[in-house]
């Protein structure tokens, strides 16, 4: 909707000090996930996983409302390419049968592509409805997204990259609260992932990496495969700065796999892989001792070295009652808009800090309602304020 009313900015200094931001999760430590809970589980995990695409309209309000019942993260397992393929022409996973996503899933890509953002608004306009907008939300985009590098006609690097960005802004433009975690598939080598993950723009646009299909090996110092070029838990983090999602559960197919359970509940793996980054499990078929095997874990597991925060925008500080402080003003800047994802919504160069919205929005500009942070660059320093717009 346009911005209608005139905001009169009380704007707070923030230049040496920050305040610390919102977690995802409730606290920085090692995180807990199931795909479903109930009872003595719900209490203990952190978030909560579902697959997107699987139906041609939307189909998981029932973890999104569970999750905003009980307080849970929702992180979805983005799959959308591969399950509509399959819809559109009988495209299977790689590992399953003929014709697959290995051989003609780049010309679906091409192809289709239109379509799939129009999965991708589906699902996300779905996501946002079912949960609000007060919360956040985790989607691991494309499993074995590196497939489509492969068979006739592949993607290039720099395609593949392109349309990720593509997906990555239909969901924020209807779920703007969305952060975002890149696939790894650890067969490729560190080479590889230095070219792959700069077109994805892993280092600008996701604040995780994950493991996807449930066959993660937290024994061993690489994510699945062993071998001298290939990607090892540390080299991922060190190199990217991104925290890694673990998965467990899943065999070939999607199908249950109960042995990644007790790799992922073994406190000497856990002692050495989340000093390298890694944050978090899932673990999907767990067994009914789950709850009972966090509680005896987590007291003694390190605190991870990175726990990313719920916003990139800095918490602006303000008094309990909003009365103005007392502090410099900066007379002129860049004046900014921003999502509580971080994103730049619109800015502008102003001469004053008290101004008329429908004057500064530009032609055209709609904001939907919710709450944005305000801020002003100058003079050296960055002040801002959250606001609420409701129509």
């Amino acid at each position: 909707m346009k911005i209608k009313s005139i905001v009169a900015l009380i704007l707070f200094f923030c230049l040496v000090q920050t305040a610390p931001a919102e977690n995802f999760f409730s606290a920085c430590r090692f995180h807990y996930g199931a795909g479903n809970a109930s009872g003595a589980l719900m209490n203990e995990i952190d978030y909560m996983t579902g697959w997107a695409g699987s139906g041609e309209s939307f189909n998981m309000q029932n973890l999104f409302t569970s999750c905003k019942t009980n307080n849970k993260t929702p992180v979805i397992i983005s799959y959308i390419i591969a399950f509509t393929a399959r819809r559109d022409w009988k495209l299977q996973d790689c590992n399953v049968g003929t014709p697959n996503l290995c051989q003609q899933g780049a010309l679906y890509m091409r192809d289709s592509m239109p379509r799939i953002l129009r999965q991708y608004a589906k699902y996300a306009i779905g996501a946002e409805t079912s949960f609000g907008s007060a919360g956040k939300m985790i989607w691991c985009m494309e499993p074995d997204y590196v497939q489509y590098l492969g068979g006739t006609q592949p993607l290039t690097v720099p395609e593949a990259g392109a349309y990720m960005n593509q997906m990555l802004d239909t969901i924020l433009a209807h779920a703007p609260n969305s952060i975002f975690s890149m696939d790894i598939s650890p067969w490729k080598d560190t080479a590889f992932y230095n070219t792959w993950y700069a077109a994805m723009k892993v280092k600008e646009r996701f604040t995780f990496v994950n493991t996807s299909g449930g066959q993660s090996t937290p024994g061993s110092i690489y994510f699945s495969n062993q071998g001298a070029k290939l990607p090892t838990w540390k080299w991922v983090f060190t190199r990217f700065g991104t925290p890694t999602i673990a998965d467990a559960g899943y065999g070939v197919g999607g199908a249950a796999d109960p042995t990644g359970y007790a790799p992922w509940m073994n406190i000497t793996n856990l002692k050495a892989r989340i000093p390298e980054g890694c944050i978090a499990v899932c673990q999907n078929g767990a067994p009914a001792t789950y709850a009972a095997d966090i509680i005896a874990l987590r007291s003694q597991l390190p605190t991870p070295p990175k726990c990313p925060s719920g916003t990139n925008v800095i918490a602006p500080f303000e008094t309990p009652n909003g009365a103005t402080m007392q502090l410099s003003m900066p007379s002129k800047g860049i004046l900014e808009l921003v999502d509580l994802s971080g994103r730049i919504i619109y800015s502008k160069n102003v001469s004053n800090y008290t101004f008329s919205c429908d004057s500064w929005k530009g032609p055209g500009m709609t904001v939907r309602p919710g709450t944005y942070i305000i801020r002003m660059r100058g003079n050296n320093q960055i002040v801002q304020k959250k606001v609420f717009i409701n129509k």
